[in-house]
């Protein structure tokens, strides 16, 4: 049996993946800045942790790349970009 070949996201996707995340503080019970959160609703399960927006970014992109790859193995359809947007699957 062939195996589906796998590909690793285009950076455009990715790009356009970040663009479309949200980056919120998070705070201790104290009120204190703990960190960021960063994380794109149209790839659910896909959000990453930094002390720094930057930090939350550049793991966000990372678990993006890693997200695709694992929903190709897995047969998930996998959002598509139109016009400069992540679009769930028809």
């Amino acid at each position: 049996m062939a195996q589906a070949q796998l590909h690793i996201p285009s950076q455009e996707w990715l790009n356009t993946a970040l663009a479309g995340a949200t980056v919120e503080e998070v705070s201790d019970d104290e009120g204190t800045l703990a960190g960021w959160w960063a994380e794109n609703s149209d790839c659910p399960g896909a959000s990453a942790y930094g002390t720094t927006q930057e930090e939350a970014h550049e793991r966000l992109q990372e678990v993006l790349a890693g997200w695709v790859q694992l929903g190709q193995e897995l047969d998930h359809p996998i959002p598509s970009i139109r016009e400069g947007e992540i679009a769930a699957p028809a």
